[in-house]
């Protein structure tokens, strides 16, 4: 199959909607185009739009994140509040996007550029808000650049604290298959925890304990913080149940499930549906023994562990 030429890489660019504005130099690096549609310039990989990737954030954003704030602001805004111009211009403040359209409440769409790379696009400041402490839902370009940088460095990350990647990595946050290189052991872990130092050590070189054994899910109230706490441990080891108990938490439930994982997935599937009331809630100077992202305020909806546990497991995560 012969090369494209260049005026048939161009067409390319062309049939997107694209105005090429400096030379090609390859599929995977960024080429300077304008929007024939709306005329703003960006820089645009011909691999991503040959994988139907989109062409111009600023036009694609208005359709998508328009629709999606009426829907978020009508199931949300009643409970909770659809939050002020100043409120949004903080939240787009935080992950260095100024606006460039009129802004509204959280659920408002507003066009900005990335005071980082200097990319146009459209979001909603609820979005961002809703991802805190993570960076996501800021520029598209940015994460981006993040998430293939991220991918680079797994390998040498991994290998640096003494684990072997088994797959690829799958994002900065998602955890990872991993083996010990020290016992052979296998793990989940996070680029994120890796890189932040808060990965916890091998269970198996630490206690003899494995990561394919019964493990517990447990649920404690915090009575004098207004909190819920939600955490795993092995089934053998009951230390971390007595550190709650003595810093004031009253043990409301535990499911043993068959291994580490399994415990993993169902208390990140507990923290994403308690997320919204995570925010504002303590700190960790309140949680001397640890644990204190893994809370909620006590106002939320009772959760029933077992059953939850049951439903996470059942639909194949395991």
């Amino acid at each position: 199959m012969s090369k494209p030429s260049s005026a048939e890489i161009d067409a390319e660019f062309r049939a997107a909607g694209l105005e090429p504005l400096e030379p090609y130099a390859g599929a995977a690096n960024e080429r300077l185009c304008r929007c024939v549609a709306c005329g703003t310039e960006r820089w645009v990989r011909l691999s991503n739009l040959r994988k139907g990737g989109v062409a111009c954030r600023w036009c694609h954003g208005w359709t998508t994140w328009g629709r999606w704030g009426e829907q978020a602001r009508a199931m949300e805004g009643s409970w909770r509040g659809v939050g002020s111009p100043k409120e949004s211009l903080d939240w787009l403040g935080s992950l260095n996007l100024a606006p460039l359209t009129p802004v509204g409440d959280l659920y408002f769409p507003v066009g900005v550029v990335c005071l980082n790379c200097g990319e146009t696009l459209v979001t909603v400041p609820a979005r961002i808000k809703s991802s805190a402490g993570r960076g996501w839902y800021g520029c598209e370009r940015c994460a981006a650049d993040r998430k293939r940088q991220v991918r680079n460095d797994a390998p040498a990350l991994f290998e640096a604290n003494g684990l072997e990647l088994l797959t690829p990595c799958r994002g900065e946050y998602v955890p990872q298959r991993a083996r010990c290189a020290k016992c052979g052991a296998e793990r989940h872990v996070s680029y994120h925890d890796l890189h932040c130092g808060t990965a916890p050590a091998c269970w198996t070189c630490r206690t003899g304990i494995g990561v394919n054994e019964p493990h517990r899910v447990y649920l404690f109230h915090f009575p004098a913080l207004g909190v819920y706490k939600i955490g795993i441990t092995h089934n053998r080891d009951a230390g971390r149940l007595v550190e709650h108990a003595i810093h004031g938490g009253e043990l409301i439930d535990v499911v043993v499930v068959d291994s580490r994982h399994a415990a993993r997935l169902v208390e990140q599937a507990i923290r994403a549906m308690f997320a919204p009331w995570h925010e504002s809630t303590v700190d960790k100077d309140d949680f001397l023994q640890g644990g204190w992202t893994e809370t909620w305020r006590d106002c939320a909806p009772p959760l029933g562990l077992e059953a939850f546990a049951a439903t996470v497991l059942h639909c194949g995560h395991t």
